[in-house]
């Protein structure tokens, strides 16, 4: 069993099965009923199935077929009420714990359905993705033509869609970092102003440091990270950071601890 990775706050299961999967025909959507809402996201559950496809099992805080039709299709709904001013209270266990059982199976019975369900939300996610990309792009075509947006860095591409909204978050740091765990999710970031005075210069200025956590990288992993990561920052620089502001952008992994003939990777997770 595998529980979700990480958090994905108020992400809807169709967005998130989107990011990384090309099709939904080897899931099973299991809806546990809004009840839990108040408790859970849209996804609570995924996990590996036992059976020979290893299907992805889906579990949703969402009302299944069963929920949405009315309960006397299936019980007779005054039944518990009626046992129960017979003070019988071990006939009234058998028929709840009877009742529980049946509406497993009829669970079970509309899980298919609930699964196509969601497979047509599926592909209707992803043909609006795939729609809102085609129309970025013509925005990017037309308007942003000075910057070669034909890059191959996958965290520009991350963030080019809000370029049109540029103007609205630069100097929102926190709108801004909202934007920044969204191209680097699941990792966190850290974001803070910081007064520094150059050696050579007099005056004060004000730096915005920007720290993205991102565990347990080897040597080679932070080098190609980095690079990647120093092309990302001038551009998010250009673009979404206030002119006056100088900038500090690093991938750091603060959860390693340094120990003895232990290869560390300085500035990542070793510090002087």
């Amino acid at each position: 069993m595998k529980n979700i990775p990480h958090p994905i706050e108020n992400i809807k299961a169709e967005s998130y099965l989107t990011s990384f999967l090309a099709s939904c025909l080897d899931v099973n959507i299991e809806p546990l009923g809004v009840f839990s809402r108040n408790y859970s996201e849209d996804v609570m559950l995924i996990e590996y199935g036992d059976d020979a496809n290893h299907r992805l099992n889906v579990q949703l805080s969402r009302d299944s077929v069963f929920n949405i039709l009315p309960e006397g299709l299936f019980f007779e709904e005054n039944k518990l009420r009626d046992i129960g001013k017979q003070n019988n209270a071990e006939k009234f266990r058998e028929e709840e714990e009877r009742i529980i059982k049946e509406k497993k199976k009829i669970r079970l019975f509309f899980q298919p359905f609930d699964t196509v369900y969601f497979r047509l939300r599926f592909e209707l996610e992803k043909s609006l993705n795939e729609l809102s990309a085609n129309r970025t792009q013509l925005i990017f075509d037309e308007i942003f033509d000075v910057f070669p947006l034909d890059t191959d860095n996958s965290l520009i591409h991350k963030i080019m869609p809000l370029l049109p909204l540029a103007s609205e978050i630069r100097g929102n740091n926190h709108l801004l970092k909202d934007v920044l765990r969204g191209v680097f999710f699941p990792a966190k970031v850290e974001l803070f102003r910081q007064r520094k005075r150059k050696p050579s210069d007099s005056r004060v200025k004000n730096v915005l440091k920007i720290n993205v956590f991102i565990e347990k990288l080897s040597a080679g992993e932070f080098r190609n990270m980095k690079e990647e990561a120093d092309v990302f920052a001038q551009f998010l620089y250009d673009w979404f950071l206030p002119v006056d502001c100088d900038y500090e952008f690093k991938i750091k992994d603060k959860s390693e601890r340094f120990v003895l003939g232990k290869t560390m990777t300085l500035d990542y997770n070793t510090y002087l």
